[in-house]
């Protein structure tokens, strides 16, 4: 597929388009070799600059790789931590949080650790591309599932015992709580990426090194969207939309109608939420060379052509 079949990735648009074939489950049906058959035809058809199919086979091979394959890594993520799984997967989630009450302690904790190492694996698997050790995995898993569980607990807490205050913002401080959960996970299992820096490329792909600005920018932007944007539309928007269907006497006079209403609203808002708030920022970062470290001032490309702008995959 040539760049001209490709949405506009500078626009909003043009991204909100993309993301929405990459976040569809239906993604999710395309077997591993069916996925690896089509990264090796469109290498060969970079490589060749013949066409290997028409149009809409070249398109359909495309979403395969964009889907299932990570930019940086080359390598096939993990189904069930794919983008296009997140709103199935979640489901089940939100359905046993519904369900569980919160005098049940035990398994509320239990739900947030479920809740959050799924988090973790996610973050973990859209990552920029910069390498992680397993001590240094194993010890961010722990300091994310902690400190996030401590914030959603203890925040929900707040609502239940805490000042008058509280219970009147009940619908904001549970925002403002897997909002904070979700930060400081993304946060935790993708520091290396602050600390160490993610790599940077330029316009023909050849790697010129680790930057932190560049991996310090994308795990923000990353926060602010996915972990800030999507939770916000999850939890305003279906409350919203139920109490609209009361106030319009369309709602089921069995509880669990309503419940299960409740359920595929809220997945209808994820499924719809995540695209659009991926779709913020470009996935492919450019900076000036001048906005990243001194060290990556004067370099040339193969031609020996200043290099003036680096790119960085952001992650998801």
């Amino acid at each position: 597929m040539s760049d001209g079949d490709k949405p506009d990735l500078s626009t909003f648009s043009g991204r909100l388009s993309y993301f929405l074939k990459i976040t569809d489950p239906r993604a999710l049906l395309f077997s591993d070799a069916e996925v690896l058959e089509s990264k090796r035809v469109l290498e060969e058809c970079k490589k060749t600059g013949l066409d290997c199919g028409t149009k809409e086979d070249m398109a359909k091979r495309q979403l395969m790789v964009d889907s299932a394959i990570h930019p940086a890594t080359g390598e096939i993520t993990p189904r069930l931590f794919r983008v296009s799984a997140i709103a199935p997967a979640n489901i089940p989630i939100v359905f046993a949080m519904i369900q569980c009450p919160a005098s049940n302690v035990p398994g509320t904790l239990f739900l947030h650790w479920f809740n959050q190492s799924y988090n973790t694996a996610c973050n973990y698997a859209n990552r920029s591309g910069a390498e992680m050790s397993i001590e240094a995995t194993a010890k961010a898993y722990g300091l994310a599932v902690v400190s996030a569980c401590s914030f959603a607990y203890g925040m929900g807490k707040l609502v239940e015992k805490g000042p008058p205050i509280f219970r009147r913002l009940g619908f904001v401080v549970p925002l403002i709580a897997t909002a904070a959960a979700n930060c400081s996970n993304i946060g935790f299992t993708r520091a290396s990426e602050i600390t160490d820096g993610a790599p940077v490329y330029d316009e023909h792909n050849n790697t010129h090194g680790i930057s932190t600005v560049a991996g310090t920018q994308g795990v923000v932007q990353t926060a602010l969207t996915r972990c800030v944007l999507v939770p916000a539309s999850c939890l305003l928007l279906p409350p919203m939309a139920m109490s609209a269907l009361g106030k319009m006497k369309l709602l089921p006079n069995s509880n669990k109608l309503k419940m299960l209403l409740e359920i595929g609203i809220i997945y209808l808002s994820l499924q719809g939420a995540l695209p659009a708030a991926l779709a913020v920022f470009p996935q492919t970062a450019k900076f000036d060379v001048k906005d990243l470290e001194p060290k990556f001032q004067g370099l040339k490309d193969y031609t020996g052509k200043p290099i003036t702008h680096l790119y960085a995959n952001k992650g998801l």
